[in-house]
């Protein structure tokens, strides 16, 4: 009887009731009992059978096979021994023996630990068995081994709580039956909040994209209640209990039974705040940055743009057929070809992006500028492109403001014309033809303008500025086209500055040689023409190399070097005149390099000396004082001019260094003639400054420094500048003022060949002016330099200033100089420029012969601006 009830255990409560109806019905077959006990050991789930209080009496091969073990090792036992310690509610345990204790039937879920540590999860039902007194027997216990539904369950529920995505399950009524972490973190509100809650219960904390409350009948969930149809992308603005507002992008589909019948709603809610922010931000942008924006459907042929592209286009909408033949109806002609060839290139190249630059018929009827960039954006599963979406920006002002920075970089500002960037093009194009097309000819004249730094310097920025402009209209007027200089010069001809007061005439497809230096004979004509500036007349100069295909080097650079050392020989040989380029010149340039190399040895090798000039008293005859001189005694070469090694000084910067020698070793003798001849010596000794010099902050502590050497009184100084010097800016002006008030007295150099007017000589810092030779040589023949040398002297002794007559050669300028009221003069009349010690001889000789010295004789100091011999 009890193996029959056991056996019956294998069915859940109602088989179990009829096995228990078999078994009384059949309790005299055993035939048919055996047949029931082969039943249970044969089903896979676990039958045991126990006394009322858990002990087993008997177990199928199904559970002994569970938990490991033999039936002697299981019989016997508490079956609730068998119930794992971990993994169990301990609470759910407890109410489990409370309810077998009381006799009921009980269905539960038990985590059984088999004999070698495994888990199992059961499905376990306990079905109380009776005897024929309806006293409680024990119990038939039947179990499902569910392991696998429950780690399966497991894992989704940690996937349910491990989603970044909120998700909600709600029933038929609207009220949340479950919950992820995730919903509790964007909602705001707990588990435990959220549990019960009816939809209608947050209405009032959801809004609209619009701001307007949201309400309760329309929210997406109670909607796919109410239709039973699921939602996608429904955009809800949700406000927090802490008042922040969240916005969520929120899916809904629905659950029904296995009838068919709505049961539930799930939805799933992503926050999409920040992208919602990006997005606006990026819509701000667009909007601030006057995008257009296009979207092209392919498959379609649809096009879709916002309304500030049609506003670009100068179009309304309906004006424009939104198509892709429409769009390219609007393009110019030369650019729809590259269009098209970069719409194929992207459509069949992924992740491809470009920016195209293309001309739109514009509304108004002209073409504008356009930038599109754009990229295909959707494809489908073969990569068949079928949505395109970009941007397209106004550039019409852009591409005209980068035409005119095109121009303006092949334009002199200051004159109009073109600059060296476009004599470069010019001129290698030159050299390309001349070698492919035997007798081909071109010619390259690279002009410089003779004194143009002194006119600066002297008449302000403003009056050169000026002069260049009119020298590049005369230029400009000289070389257009009908104005050749002969009846068969049919040339082409371009003119250019490209810097300073450096232009350069370009002549292409000429004759010759001979038409090279017709061009340049005519230029000089033209530009030595005075030029009428403000209330300024100047007189300007050119001095012009040529670089003919003749002798034309390869490259552009090499050209214009060597038009550049023509021009330099054209001005080392007089100034005003063209010189044409040969290759012979090229060794005086290497001559130049040569000599500075020597000339910086010879400072350090005492190769350097000075030499001294007299100043005589025009009246009485009197020396009154000493100009000191560089030469140059070379081991080899000689006496080298200073002709020769100034100008190279200049260029290299040796000048300075050159300067403070002349400085230092004038200021040293003149005090050993004091200490020599007493009486007899000079009053004064006279240096030339320099524009390195003047330049130089340290310049006022360094004739300090000498004179306190030399034991000398500043007075017995004078310092001479040229008059272009003198005049040239604010720097020179105060380093004047600062020379004068230590003591030294200042002259005023070359007077009348710069651009200084007599009526700005008050505004001059000097002492003594000193009359060009130029002047001196020309004023026994022509009125005009006799009169200029009169009103200079009458001006100077006006201002209070000395004045001195250089290069006096014949008795004759020497009297028309005393004649004219002029101080002293100095020329290879009274004496050359003499050593130390033939001075001390010659002092001597002319103390002889010369009256009584005036005490009242002004010394005066005088240096040639480059140390050359001024007799």
């Amino acid at each position: 009887m009890l193996l029959l009830a056991a056996l019956a255990i294998t069915m859940r409560k109602p088989i179990a009731r009829a096995l228990q109806r078999l078994y009384r019905a059949l309790t005299t077959q055993t035939q048919e009992m055996k047949r029931l006990a082969l039943v249970a050991e044969r089903t896979s789930n676990w039958v045991l059978t126990t006394t009322p209080d858990r002990v087993v009496l008997w177990a199928n091969q199904a559970a002994l096979q569970g938990l490991g073990l033999t039936e002697s090792e299981v019989v016997g036992k508490n079956l609730l021994a068998y119930a794992a310690s971990q993994g169990n509610d301990a609470q759910e345990m407890a109410l489990l023996g409370d309810e077998l204790d009381r006799g009921l039937s009980v269905k539960m879920e038990i985590l059984v630990r088999a004999h070698k540590g495994q888990n199992i999860w059961l499905d376990v039902e306990y079905q109380p068995t009776y005897d024929e007194h309806r006293k409680l027997s024990g119990f038939m216990v039947m179990g499902l081994d569910i392991t696998e539904r429950v780690n399966q369950r497991h894992k989704m529920t940690a996937v349910f709580n491990a989603l970044p995505v909120g998700v909600v399950v709600q029933s038929s009524t609207g009220e949340v039956i479950d919950c992820n972490p995730a919903t509790s973190e964007i909602s705001g509100l707990s588990r435990d909040e959220l549990m019960g809650l009816a939809s209608t219960s947050v209405a009032g904390g959801s809004v609209r994209d619009d701001l307007t409350p949201y309400p309760a009948s329309e929210l997406p969930t109670a909607r796919t209640l109410r239709t039973g149809e699921g939602l996608r992308g429904e955009s809800l603005g949700h406000i927090k209990p802490n008042g922040e507002m969240r916005w969520l992008m929120v899916n809904t589909e629905p659950l029904r039974d296995a009838q068919g019948d709505l049961s539930g709603v799930v939805s799933s809610m992503v926050d999409v705040t920040e992208q919602r922010e990006q997005q606006k931000l990026l819509a701000l942008a667009v909007d601030g940055a006057g995008l257009g924006t296009w979207q092209w459907d392919i498959a379609a042929d649809e096009m879709t743009c916002n309304d500030r592209l049609l506003e670009i286009f100068g179009c309304r909408r309906g004006d424009v057929e939104m198509t892709s033949k429409g769009f390219y109806r609007l393009i110019h002609p030369e650019d729809v070809p590259a269009w098209m060839s970069l719409m194929k290139e992207q459509m069949v190249t992924p992740g491809m992006q470009r920016r195209f630059e293309i001309r739109i018929r514009h509304g108004n009827g002209l073409w504008v500028w356009m930038m599109f960039s754009g990229a295909v954006v959707t494809r489908g599963p073969e990569g068949r492109p079928l949505r395109m979406a970009g941007v397209c920006i106004d550039i019409n002002a852009k591409r005209l403001l980068e035409e005119q920075l095109r121009e303006m970089a092949r334009t002199d500002t200051l004159t109009q014309m073109p600059n060296r960037a476009v004599v470069m093009e010019r001129v290698r194009d030159a050299i390309i033809r001349a070698r492919a097309e035997p007798g081909y000819n071109f010619a390259v004249l690279f002009m410089d303008f003779d004194r143009f730094k002194q006119v600066n310097d002297t008449l302000g920025h403003s009056v050169g500025d000026e002069l260049l402009r009119q020298i590049a209209q005369r230029l400009q007027q000289s070389l257009r086209p009908g104005d050749s200089y002969t009846p068969s010069s049919d040339f082409s001809q371009m003119a250019a500055r490209i810097g300073g007061d450096e232009f350069v005439v370009v002549l292409d497809d000429i004759r010759g040689d001979l038409d090279a230096e017709i061009v340049a004979s005519r230029l000089l004509d033209v530009l030595a023409q005075p030029y009428e500036i403000e209330s300024h007349t100047v007189n300007s100069s050119v001095s012009i190399g040529i670089v003919t295909s003749t002798h034309a080097a390869d490259d552009v650079e090499a050209v214009l070097r060597d038009a550049d050392i023509a021009m330099y020989e054209a001005k080392r040989t007089g100034r005003g005149r063209y010189v044409l380029f040969e290759p012979s010149m090229h060794k005086r340039v290497r001559d130049d390099v040569t000599l500075e190399a020597e000339l910086r040895r010879a400072l350090p090798q005492d190769e350097l000396f000075v030499v001294y000039q007299p100043l005589v008293d025009l009246v009485s005859g009197e020396l009154a004082g000493m100009e000191a001189l560089v030469r140059w005694q070379h081991p080899l070469r000689g006496l080298v001019s200073p002709v020769e090694f100034i100008p190279v000084a200049e260029a290299c910067g040796l000048i300075e260094s050159i300067g403070h020698f002349v400085l230092q070793t004038a200021c040293a003798e003149f005090a050993h003639l004091q200490a020599l001849l007493g009486r007899e010596a000079p009053r004064s000794v006279s240096v030339n400054l320099s524009r390195a010099q003047l330049r130089d902050p340290a310049l006022v502590g360094n004739v300090r420094d000498v004179l306190r050497a030399s034991g000398m009184e500043a007075a017995q100084l004078q310092l001479e500048v040229t008059e272009s010097l003198a005049a040239q800016d604010s720097v020179v002006q105060a380093r004047l003022q600062e020379l004068r008030s230590l003591g030294v007295t200042l002259a005023l150099d070359d007077f009348g060949t710069g651009y200084s007017s007599l009526s700005c000589l008050h505004e001059l810092p000097v002492h003594t002016v000193k009359i060009d030779r130029s002047f001196v040589s020309m004023a026994q023949t022509s009125d005009y330099h006799r009169v200029l040398i009169e009103a200079t002297i009458l001006m100077a002794e006006t201002l209070g200033m000395n004045t001195v007559a250089e290069g006096i050669e014949t008795t004759g300028q020497a009297d028309l100089m005393r004649a004219l009221r002029c101080n002293k003069g100095q020329g290879f009349l009274f004496s050359r420029p003499l050593g130390l010690a033939a001075l001390v001889q010659w002092i001597s000789a002319h103390a002889a012969k010369a009256p009584s010295r005036s005490e009242q004789v002004q010394a005066d100091v005088t240096v040639a601006p480059t140390w050359a011999d001024p007799g």
